[in-house]
C-alpha cells in the first residue's frame, strides 16, 4: 500500500511542472503590455518601466519566468501582485468563497441529479424518462455563461428575488444563483449517468434472481438496484468537486463573486503572468490533490487495484 501511495505522489511532479509549463507558454500568447495594464494605460518613465520588470522578471524568457515560480512555489512562496498584496494572501482571502460555492452546487448536483436520474431510469421510456432526456441535453448544449447572463437578468434583475451581483459583503444566500448555474451542466451529465446505470442494473442477472426470490419490487430496488447503480455516480461527482472549482471562473465573473475564479479573471485583465499562474496552479493542486485521495480511497476498497 505505501509504494502505491508513494507511486501516486510521485506521478503528481510530473503533472504540477507540465501545468505550469503549459500555463507559462499560453500566456506568452497573450496580447497587451503587463506594465502599461497596470498604470491603467497612462504613460510610464523608462526608469519606473525597468524597475517593475526587474521586480517581476516581465524581460526574461518564458522558461526563466516559470524556473522563478517553481523555485517560490517550493516554499509556497507565489510573489506578490502589482498591487503589492502577497498572491498567497490573496488565495486565502478568495478560496474559501470559492469553496463554498463549489460544495453548494455540488449539493444542488448530487440531490437533484441523482433523484431525477434514478426516476427516469425505474421508468425507461417513459413520458418522464423522455422529458428529463431532453431537458438534460438541452443544459449540456447552452453554454454556461449564456445560462447565467439569462438566469442573472431573469431572478436578479426583472423578478428581484436575487441580488444579480454579490459584491464583497457576500452570504450563502447570495451564492444560491451563482451555484444553481455552476450546478447545471454537472448535474445534466449526473442525471444522464445515473439514468444509464439504474437502467442498465435493472436487467442485470443478480436483479432478476432476486425478483424469481420473491423479493418485493421496492427491496429490489433499493437493495439491488440504487445501491449498485450509485456507485459510479457517487464517484463521478466526487472527481466534479475538482472541476467545479475550476469552472468557477465564468460564473465568478459573471456574479461578481469574490472568490479565486474572479481573482484570477483579474489578474488576467492586468497582465499579471505570476499571479495568474500562481492561481491556476494552486487549483491544478487542488484537483490532483482530490484525484489521489479518490485512487487512494479505490485502493483501500478493492486491493486489486494497487498492483495494477
Amino acid at each position: 500500500m505505501w509504494w502505491y501511495v508513494a507511486k501516486r505522489l510521485l506521478q503528481t511532479i510530473p503533472v504540477f511542472i507540465g501545468a505550469v509549463a503549459i500555463l507559462f507558454l499560453l500566456l506568452q500568447l497573450r496580447q497587451g503590455d503587463p506594465v502599461l495594464n497596470l498604470a491603467g494605460n497612462k504613460p510610464v518613465s523608462q526608469e519606473v518601466r525597468d524597475a517593475i520588470a526587474a521586480q517581476y522578471h516581465l524581460d526574461d524568457p518564458w522558461y526563466s519566468q516559470m524556473f522563478y515560480f517553481i523555485k517560490g512555489a517550493l516554499t509556497l512562496n507565489f510573489g506578490d501582485t502589482f498591487s503589492g498584496q502577497p498572491v498567497m494572501d490573496l488565495i486565502k482571502e478568495t478560496f474559501p468563497v470559492t469553496v463554498t460555492l463549489a460544495f453548494m452546487a455540488l449539493g444542488i448536483d448530487a440531490i437533484l441529479g441523482i433523484t431525477i436520474g434514478t426516476i427516469a431510469g425505474l421508468n425507461r421510456n417513459g413520458i418522464f424518462d423522455s422529458t428529463a432526456l431532453v431537458i438534460s441535453l438541452l443544459l449540456i448544449s447552452i453554454p454556461i455563461f449564456v445560462l447565467g447572463f439569462v438566469m442573472q437578468l431573469i431572478f436578479g434583475v426583472k423578478l428581484g428575488w436575487t441580488s444579480p451581483t454579490v459584491g464583497g459583503d457576500w452570504t450563502v444566500t447570495d451564492l444560491i444563483l451563482p451555484a444553481i448555474v455552476l450546478a447545471i451542466a454537472n448535474f445534466a451529465y449526473t442525471i444522464r449517468l445515473t439514468r444509464t446505470s439504474v437502467a442498465e442494473n435493472l436487467s442485470a442477472d443478480h436483479v432478476r434472481t432476486a425478483r424469481a426470490k420473491g423479493l418485493s419490487n421496492r427491496a429490489v430496488v433499493r437493495n439491488h438496484v440504487l445501491r449498485n447503480s450509485l456507485v459510479p455516480v457517487v464517484t463521478y461527482i466526487g472527481i466534479n468537486l475538482g472541476s467545479l472549482m475550476a469552472g468557477a471562473v465564468i460564473t465568478e465573473t459573471i456574479f461578481n463573486v469574490p472568490g479565486i475564479g474572479n481573482a484570477a479573471y483579474i489578474a488576467i485583465q492586468k497582465g499579471e503572468t505570476a499571479t495568474v499562474v500562481a492561481i491556476v496552479t494552486f487549483m491544478v493542486m487542488v484537483y490532483v490533490l482530490m484525484s489521489l485521495v479518490v485512487d487512494l480511497i479505490y485502493a483501500v476498497l478493492d486491493p486489486r487495484i494497487r498492483y495494477v
